[in-house]
């Protein structure tokens, strides 16, 4: 296929898929999609690498004998892989690139770290950079598709070094401590607690999983607070204040402070985002 058309996807749209906006430019092609509840996208496949981010809901998605859980915030490449999708009971929105193999070639000089990675849920900070191509993606114009080429390559950058660190292998003891923390994001915890839960002496945990992670359990914690956030202000109609305590933020303005130093954006863009 020639570099200054649509990298390739399979069209066969089911009428279940909204898309929202959508951009095709020289070996790129990027959508924002919403698909209705208990709806199905029959096997389909993809002539070039690509990668989705999960923008609210979830769905099923099976290749072969695979199935994979993908919920709000996980991120997910493809290398050309057939797949068919289930989408849950509530619906779905995502945020999908597709880049021609050339272009994918110019932006990632690693490609083999993508590629080993492809067809896994990964979830955590990789979030936030996947949500930076979304909001790139929301304010390139007709005219420009600079910030978005460059926020996926700081995507895929970002992807390498989580990779480096070993961040999406398992690792029995730190596994039980994180699996801890995001089944309970907003409780007050105690660095002995969950040491305990992970079955090392707190210090060696807290230098484990820095650096695993890059950062400190604490704001392991914030990010995953706003993670929860972010969740709520796609599915409910809550007030922004309500979530920020309920996450455990001092105040609405604390709450926006890191909401933005986390994701790039205010609750209020983001929210209003969804709500189009």
């Amino acid at each position: 296929m020639a570099r200054n058309g649509k990298p390739g996807e399979d069209r066969s749209v089911p009428e279940a898929r909204h898309v929202r906006k959508e951009i095709c430019r020289a070996g790129l092609h990027a959508y924002e999609a919403a698909y209705d509840p208990g709806s199905r996208l029959p096997e389909h496949g993809h002539s070039a690498p690509f990668f989705t981010y999960v923008l609210h809901g979830s769905y099923v998605e099976s290749a072969g004998h695979k199935e994979r859980q993908c919920s709000r915030g996980a991120v997910i490449f493809h290398d050309r892989e057939s797949h068919q999708n289930l989408v849950g009971p509530a619906g779905t929105a995502s945020f999908n690139v597709e880049l021609h193999p050339e272009l994918w070639r110019e932006l990632i000089d690693d490609s083999h770290v993508i590629n080993a990675l492809a067809g896994r849920v990964l979830q955590g900070d990789i979030e936030w950079s996947a949500l930076q191509v979304w909001r790139e993606f929301l304010e390139t114009n007709a005219g420009s598709t600079l910030g978005i080429e460059e926020s996926v390559a700081w995507l895929c950058e970002a992807t390498r070094r989580a990779q480096a660190r070993g961040a999406f292998e398992p690792r029995e003891r730190l596994d039980r401590c994180v699996s801890y923390l995001e089944a309970n994001p907003l409780e007050d915890h105690r660095l002995a607690n969950v040491a305990q839960i992970a079955g090392v002496h707190p210090m060696h945990l807290a230098k484990l999983f820095r650096r695993r992670y890059g950062h400190s359990m604490g704001e392991y914690l914030r990010r995953r607070r706003i993670a929860w956030a972010c969740g709520r202000l796609a599915s409910t109609d809550q007030s922004i204040t309500s979530i920020a305590m309920q996450a455990g933020f001092a105040d609405h303005p604390h709450f926006t402070r890191t909401f933005v130093r986390v994701t790039g954006c205010t609750p209020n863009w983001y929210r209003a985002q969804l709500a189009r």
